[in-house]
């Protein structure tokens, strides 16, 4: 169980996630032949950004790249560009982090 801290909030010992953003975005490439008909697309350079926010003790992730823990099934290069941890009298501690991934990066 956790114990109160000297102005009155209990902390939660283990960070809990309470929302999970992710926008996938990517520049698309459409081929057309010279009759003016579309041939092909593809989609080009996919970049996914998210941002986690939740409650606990302390933010579980720190900047640079993740090699582990990323957010829903992300892969390739993960990088976390942003951490922010705030607390008031009213409310336990939160948290928040965000970054981009890029799946086609090794």
């Amino acid at each position: 169980m956790a114990t109160p801290t000297a102005i009155g909030i209990t902390l939660v010992s283990n960070p809990t996630a309470q929302s999970v953003e992710i926008t996938a975005k990517g520049e698309v490439k459409t081929l057309i032949d010279k009759d003016g008909k579309f041939v092909k697309a593809a989609v080009q350079d996919p970049t996914i950004e998210f941002s986690v926010r939740g409650k606990g003790a302390t933010c579980p992730m720190v900047l640079g790249i993740l090699s582990s823990n990323a957010p829903g099934s992300l892969s390739g290069k993960v990088i976390v560009t942003s951490t922010k941890n705030s607390t008031n009298n009213d409310d336990w501690e939160e948290w928040e982090y965000s970054g981009s991934a890029y799946p086609s990066a090794t």
